[in-house]
């Protein structure tokens, strides 16, 4: 599964919860008062399992702020944003996240926040999204922006979004991201994650010392978590994982069978549109 970087602009509208998803290279792809049928009602009566949904692993209240959404005085951090064509506030998500997908070819667009020591999440990965990665992002319908984020307190959580930004940085956060939902329980339950991480990582990037030293300083690593989680907050997640699809907010994860139901019919309907 190959990742690109920021291969377009997104933005999110900041509102009580999301309500659209912009990308630079079309007006509007969908905002989701626009009535797509399937999606809604397909994923609206969807028995959905996320971290903070009554299992015990809460994510914050609204309001709340955790360390990984705010800068080192302690002081939370403002989302990049920009006035949209309606008078609202745009939170641009391209500097963020991992992109999966071809961007020429691909009529949908999902964004997914997820918490690494989210057990939904886990599942998720682990059971459902390699067979949707085959048919829509491999298949070129869809493109996919990954967002980890650190929104609930988990175990070791935050420094496992460290690690895979850290092997990010040298072209391995798909390897780091199987191999942290794998080995969930393990490191959660360390008390010496870092030496896990290290280990895991010796096995996947070319510099060994290069991944110590962003897990060690932080950098620009730890502030695309600190951005990625504090732009959650601030549209509306309250819980992982959650996915904006085509502008249609779904917090936790769908049965396979009904997200590959939904995307099927909302790839079908975006091409009979006119310019597709």
């Amino acid at each position: 599964m190959g990742a690109a970087r920021r291969p377009l602009q997104l933005l999110l509208i900041r509102t009580d919860f999301m309500r659209t998803l912009l990308p630079s290279r079309r007006s509007v792809v969908a905002r989701a008062s626009r009535p797509f049928t399937a999606l809604f009602s397909i994923l609206a009566v969807a028995a959905l399992t996320g971290c903070g949904d009554g299992t015990g692993e809460a994510a914050p209240a609204p309001g709340d702020q955790v360390t990984a959404g705010q800068d080192a005085a302690g002081q939370a951090q403002d989302a990049p944003q920009t006035p949209g064509a309606d008078g609202e506030d745009l939170v641009d998500i391209s500097a963020i996240g991992f992109d999966e997908g071809d961007v020429e070819t691909a009529v949908v667009q999902v964004v997914e926040f997820s918490d690494f020591g989210c057990v939904h999440c886990a599942n998720f990965h682990q059971n459902s999204y390699p067979a949707l990665y085959d048919e829509f992002v491999a298949g070129g319908d869809v493109v996919w922006k990954y967002i980890p984020v650190s929104i609930a307190g988990f175990p070791n959580a935050m420094e496992a979004a460290m690690s895979a930004e850290c092997a990010a940085e040298q072209g391995e956060f798909h390897p780091m991201r199987s191999w942290l939902y794998e080995n969930r329980e393990e490191w959660m339950a360390s008390d010496d994650p870092h030496a896990m991480f290290r280990g895991a990582a010796g096995g996947m990037v070319a510099d060994a010392g290069a991944f110590e030293t962003c897990m060690n300083e932080g950098g620009e690593a730890l502030e695309r978590i600190q951005r990625g989680t504090q732009i959650a907050l601030d549209v509306g997640v309250r819980g992982t994982p959650t996915f904006v699809v085509q502008g249609f907010p779904v917090q936790g994860a769908p049965p396979l069978d009904q997200f590959q139901e939904a995307l099927r019919s909302l790839v079908a309907e975006v091409r009979a549109q006119p310019g597709n």
